[in-house]
């Protein structure tokens, strides 16, 4: 069996350095915690992607698991 090595840093958000924690996939391909997005959102009052700016398509991105218990 193949064994999957991933890094904290690809399991972790850009917005808040932790771990993922209910995250989301923006239209743009980065992944943020959906609550990183919209505290971000609430405070630039535009729906852009925190990392590159580019302006999300979805008003509500798709949450994503990467399995049960991620954050535990």
């Amino acid at each position: 069996m193949a064994s999957l090595h991933v890094s904290a840093e690809e399991l972790s958000c850009p917005v808040c350095c932790e771990i993922f924690k209910t995250p989301v996939l923006l239209s743009c391909s980065h992944s943020v915690c959906k609550e990183c997005l919209h505290q971000f959102w609430r405070t630039k009052k535009t729906q852009e992607c925190p990392v590159c700016r580019r302006r999300s398509s979805k008003p509500k991105p798709p949450v994503y698991g990467l399995g049960t218990g991620c954050t535990d």
